[in-house]
């Protein structure tokens, strides 16, 4: 008996060790680091994207990115309900607070962290509308 649970400590001690080095989700996206002018619901909408163009990109408190920052920024304060949400290209706790806020209304994995998902469950000004308009991915 004491062999069998010493055994099991054992695997138990390996798979512990094998997830907790597992990436996050967000390991395999890199970082926001400019906006780009993209299509979004027909119209032609600033979205954080990658230096290669990617929207499949990540932003985290502290990320260095203040174009990318600010257009995401702007996006929360006039489509997603975060009217006092400065534009001011600083991902700081206001900026991580009002995505997990829009993550947990989207009902989404809650991180504060801005990615593939949050970035569809978003709303995004289209610059190309005669009026305001907010557009969804």
């Amino acid at each position: 008996m004491k062999r069998r649970l010493a055994a099991l400590g054992v695997t138990v001690a390996s798979i512990s060790a094998l997830i907790g080095s597992a990436p996050t989700a967000g390991a395999a996206y890199g970082p926001c680091t400019e906006s780009r002018k993209i299509q979004v619901g027909g119209q032609g909408s600033w979205v954080p994207t990658t230096a290669g163009g990617s929207v499949d990109c990540i932003l985290r408190q502290g990320d260095p990115y203040p174009d990318a920052i600010g257009t995401l920024q702007t996006a929360l304060r006039f489509c997603n309900g975060h009217n006092r949400l400065a534009s001011d290209g600083q991902y700081g706790p206001l900026t991580a607070s009002a995505v997990r806020i829009t993550q947990e209304f989207s009902r989404i994995p809650v991180d504060g962290v801005y990615g593939p998902q949050t970035r569809k469950a978003m709303f995004w000004i289209a610059n190309d509308a005669p009026y305001r308009t907010c557009v969804k991915f």
